[in-house]
């Protein structure tokens, strides 16, 4: 794959896990609505949902940099 295909489907993953956590922390139980409960396993997948989405976008600006664009970023994974 080139550049441009290797940072849009970096950006799809971002993408895919972000609408993911945000589908998995709805609440569609009978709870007011200041109120979420989640059992410690959901907690547990919705944090390694972010870290999923963070790698890739840090493989996003690690693609653009090395391609002379974009932001210096520090430790890239």
């Amino acid at each position: 794959m080139n550049v441009p295909q290797v940072t849009a489907s970096e950006a799809g993953k971002a993408l895919d896990a972000l609408t993911a956590l945000s589908v998995e922390l709805s609440c569609h139980c009978n709870v007011p609505p200041d109120t979420l409960i989640l059992p410690a396993h959901r907690v547990r997948e919705a944090c390694n949902t972010i870290d999923e989405a963070v790698l890739s976008l840090k493989r996003i600006l690690a693609l653009s940099v090395a391609e002379g664009g974009g932001p210096a970023i520090g430790n890239s994974a």
